[in-house]
């Protein structure tokens, strides 16, 4: 390691374990541990962890964050939840239809009515339905933090938005 490596350069901070040590954290640590292999050892997609990380922290409501672009993604993914017996509660990106103008952004039609992505509400709905966990699937950047900020649940994410490369946006670092 370079001596400029955090593991040599701030031992204080990147060697302290104890937060793994408390029984919550203990335990979600190890589901995510098992995560990634079945019991093959065959390794598992971001769907599977998912759906296995759900079932053994025995989380029972989902909330899924979706953008309009994505809404058959969502549906399959509630329908997956929904076959592993966990209640899923889908919150589109546009709920609320709410004007670019009333948020004072340009827009590029301005005689036009158009909708512009409400992070706030979906969080406040999948708030109010007691979700456990949040999925966020394909969001803009920047909507993506805010629901972050709103959401009581642990917020995860499934697909990040990127529409210049289809939502892959690791492609753009490999080159």
């Amino acid at each position: 390691m370079p001596a400029s490596c955090p593991t040599l350069a701030k031992p204080e901070l990147t060697g302290d374990v104890t937060s793994y040590l408390e029984p919550g954290r203990a335990e979600l640590m190890r589901v995510a541990d098992q995560a990634p292999f079945d019991a093959d050892h065959k390794k598992r997609n971001r769907v599977e962890e998912l759906l296995f990380f759900v079932k053994q922290r025995q989380i029972t409501r989902v909330g899924v964050a979706f953008c309009v672009s994505l809404t058959k993604e969502a549906q399959e993914l509630a329908r997956r939840l929904d076959a592993a017996q966990v209640h899923a509660e889908l919150a589109c990106c546009r709920v609320g239809a709410v004007d670019y103008d009333e948020i004072e952004l340009p827009k590029a039609h301005p005689d036009r009515f158009a909708s512009i992505c409400n992070p706030v509400a979906q969080a406040k709905l999948l708030n109010e339905a007691g979700v456990q966990l949040i999925v966020q699937l394909g969001l803009c950047l920047g909507h993506d933090l805010i629901l972050q900020e709103e959401a009581q649940a642990p917020v995860t994410t499934l697909v990040v938005k990127d529409r210049a490369l289809d939502h892959h946006p690791v492609t753009a670092l490999r080159k």
